[in-house]
């Protein structure tokens, strides 16, 4: 699952597009038949425009290569995304979701299970429920916890320091007051104050 492309208008919006492409990620890798590479091996193709995806299957040792784009602008989100079987280069399956950004939950669940789908993946009822588990109901509290996670993650890249759970720690605060059983915030939480 390479890096999602950021289309909006406001380039801050990164931080969307790749949260985005992490829980499709992390969708897919629930699934027991499906081999998903870690999101730091396909950090280093985050630059779209010199993607050669024949090098980067073989790079990554993978048949097929999941990529998008996120378009995000008010309360509308559009996702494309493309299965490419990075042998022969050819489209196994692409779509374009255009919704309220309310129901980013669901086209990243209806994503995974296009690609487990299209792959001839078994999902075993366990793995579909965790794949439809919303991890907020809160969209504010969703959006400040992604947030955090690009405060974070930029700060791997640029060396140790504290400044960065710095920044993080009131993002993941307020989204931890809106919605205080949004797991994954919680654990941000935790993981800025070690």
């Amino acid at each position: 699952v390479l890096p999602f492309e950021n289309l909006s208008d406001d380039k801050a919006n990164t931080y969307f597009a790749d949260g985005v492409q992490d829980e499709i990620l992390t969708n897919l890798a629930k699934v027991a038949d499906l081999k998903v590479i870690s999101r730091t091996s396909v950090m280093q193709f985050k630059d779209a425009a010199s993607r050669n995806l024949r090098e980067i299957g073989r790079a990554l040792g993978v048949a097929n290569v999941l990529e998008g784009s996120v378009q995000r602008a008010g309360n509308r989100v559009r996702v494309n995304a493309q299965l490419i079987d990075a042998r022969n280069d050819a489209h196994l399956w692409a779509q374009t979701y255009d919704r309220d950004l309310a129901d980013v939950f669901a086209i990243q669940s209806e994503i995974a299970k296009a690609i487990a789908d299209q792959l001839q993946a078994r999902l075993s009822p366990n793995e579909q429920a965790a794949m439809e588990t919303k991890p907020t109901k809160d969209m504010v509290a969703y959006d400040l916890y992604l947030r955090a996670e690009e405060v974070t993650r930029n700060a791997v890249t640029s060396g140790p320091s504290v400044e960065p759970s710095r920044q993080a720690i009131p993002l993941l605060e307020e989204a931890v007051r809106r919605d205080p059983s949004f797991i994954q915030a919680l654990v941000g939480l935790a993981r800025c104050h070690l």
